[in-house]
């Protein structure tokens, strides 16, 4: 094994391209030059997918993934002190916030209970195969739910997280126990979104905190971000404006810029509604100019799967979102939120089926904002129709309050 001690990925990944430039190696190695400026600036650390594929792009013999293991470990052992204090800090947020605000008769047990008496043995595939295993099921659920809702897929996705907390509990080494988790925060995330979905808000966000702290044990910086983001929004939806900015505020300050552009592109989108919720038009209107910036590098070759949505038409979305709130008391803002909306409309992935609810109830409530009643009615007929058809609780409650706003010609 060759002795990786004084050398960095960052180093070795400048001193391999010579004089190659950018572009080539990023067409070579099927991402953005972007992502490879900013390894080799240390900006970025390496994942694993990424390491193999600069790697074989240029003929590295598995350098650079020794490399970037080797970096993986000391971030893990020595460089997570402060980054992990200040997850802490924001988790203890959270943990208040449950008490607060979501303090029901079984919030509090469902995380404990997801990881006793599984009774699941342990397998004889390799870790590598059982990880591809698991991945490829956790994308495979998550494709059934943008078609089908959540109710297609609950139990499924329930059971293959309980799965994967049995595999983190019987892992024998801290490498493997690291890894596990971060997956464990995915597959966690996934049941808290589709609990949520399904109109159980306490529960989804005892799921959120479960899934944050294997993303704080796993040094995932963009997932914990991710779910904390998620976690506020869950808040702004029940009316909770200002701790769900607080929220958010505290997952953009912990993502700075080692957190994947995606996951900061969605969480400015996300903190531009709930400024408009508290009428703040220019903070939200910079956070929505930062979103659409930070959209310009989400496809970089390594945007995590749980952010696989994120596109042109989802911000387009929640710049919708963000308008209608604004056009309540500045009717200015509601043509911004339409041409916003009717491209979003234009442009939504056909798989997204779920989700186009969602975007069809803005819209509607945009256009009831105009004074176009008949189009906002059909708009928000639509959204019915979706979210009833795909059992989303959390969209026909939205749903149905946009219709009573259009029957009575307000937003």
């Amino acid at each position: 094994m060759p002795d990786t001690s004084e050398q960095t990925f960052a180093t070795e990944l400048r001193r391999l391209r010579g004089t190659m430039t950018l572009r080539d190696l990023a067409r070579r190695a099927c991402c953005s030059k972007s992502l490879i400026y900013d390894l080799e600036h240390e900006r970025r650390s390496p994942t694993p997918q990424i390491a193999r594929a600069l790697d074989n792009a240029l003929g590295a013999g598995g350098k650079l993934v020794l490399l970037a293991e080797a970096q993986r470990q000391r971030s893990s052992e020595e460089d997570a002190t402060a980054p992990r204090s200040a997850v802490d800090d924001l988790l203890r947020e959270w943990d208040d916030v449950l008490r607060r605000d979501f303090l029901k008769k079984s919030a509090g047990a469902i995380g404990a209970a997801a990881v006793a008496n599984l009774g699941i043995s342990s397998t004889t595939a390799s870790s590598h195969e059982l990880m591809d295993a698991h991945l490829a099921l956790r994308a495979a659920h998550g494709r059934l739910d943008n078609l089908r809702g959540a109710s297609a897929v609950y139990a499924q996705a329930v059971d293959h997280h309980r799965q994967v907390l049995a595999w983190h509990s019987a892992a024998r080494t801290a490498a493997e126990r690291q890894q596990i988790a971060a997956l464990a925060a995915d597959t966690g995330g996934f049941v808290g979104f589709l609990t949520y979905d399904l109109g159980m808000a306490e529960n989804a966000a005892t799921h959120y905190r479960d899934a944050a702290g294997h993303a704080r044990y796993a040094g995932d910086l963009s997932c914990c971000t991710n779910l904390i983001g998620q976690m506020s929004r869950i808040l702004a939806d029940q009316g909770h404006y200002r701790r769900a900015l607080d929220l958010a505020d505290g997952a953009l300050r912990l993502s700075g810029t080692k957190a994947h552009p995606a996951v900061r592109s969605w969480l400015h989108a996300v903190r531009a509604h709930h400024h408009a919720c508290l009428n703040d038009a220019r903070a939200s209107q910079d956070d929505l100019s930062s979103s659409w910036a930070l959209l310009e590098r989400a496809d970089d070759g390594e945007k995590p799967p749980y952010m696989g949505y994120l596109s042109a038409a989802e911000l387009g979305k929640w710049t919708g979102h963000a308008m209608v709130r604004l056009g309540s008391t500045a009717p200015a803002f509601l043509a911004t939120g339409k041409s916003a909306l009717d491209e979003a409309r234009a442009t939504w992935p056909a798989a997204i089926v779920r989700g186009s609810a969602e975007m069809l109830t803005a819209s509607a409530r945009i256009y009831a904002a105009r004074g176009d009643r008949d189009e906002a009615a059909d708009l928000v007929s639509r959204s019915i129709a979706v979210a009833t058809a795909t059992g989303s609780a959390r969209n026909l409650r939205a749903a149905l309050t946009a219709q009573a706003h259009v029957a009575a010609g307000g937003i």
